[in-house]
């Protein structure tokens, strides 16, 4: 673009933080350049993607930060703050990994997975299947103390 083109043209920001399955929590920003109320040009300036809600919420606040400081026109978008107040659930932090102590009938005894607990009916399905095929079991909290070379991740 042309100085001629760009005078008298503004910079907007549009800061987001949006949800994608198999992705995760991602924080863009888009950098607008306006004139007369048409964009002249549109052009994603950074992006993140986060694991945790909590983690990108904060990244999307330090853009706002950094963005107000230098006196920016910013518009927000959290999508996944509205969807959570439309559908009267709670965000949730990361779950952090535990020791789970899984018992597989007779054979398999005390085999160790680190895991959440989300990750965990998937880990034990995809032991049993490579060691044995189907099985019921059963698990707990496991001790800390248990010796750490018999964890399965």
């Amino acid at each position: 673009m042309t100085k001629e083109e760009l005078y008298g043209a503004t910079y907007e920001y549009e800061l987001s933080l949006t949800h994608e399955d198999g992705t995760g929590f991602i924080v863009d920003c888009r950098e607008d350049i306006v004139k007369d109320g048409d964009v002249l040009s549109s052009e994603y300036e950074e992006g993140f993607i986060f694991d945790d809600y909590f983690e990108a919420e904060k990244k999307l606040k330090e853009f706002e930060d950094r963005l107000e400081k230098d006196n920016k026109k910013i518009f927000i978008t959290n999508e996944v703050k509205t969807l959570h107040h439309v559908l009267g659930r709670k965000i949730k932090p990361k779950e952090n990994p535990s020791l789970w102590t899984v018992d597989l009938n007779a054979r398999f005894k005390n085999v160790l997975f680190d895991c959440t607990e989300d990750e965990l009916e998937e880990n034990v399905r995809t032991f049993v299947v490579s060691e044995l095929g189907n099985l019921d079991w059963t698990y707990e909290k496991a001790d800390a103390n248990v010796t750490k070379t018999m964890i399965r991740s």
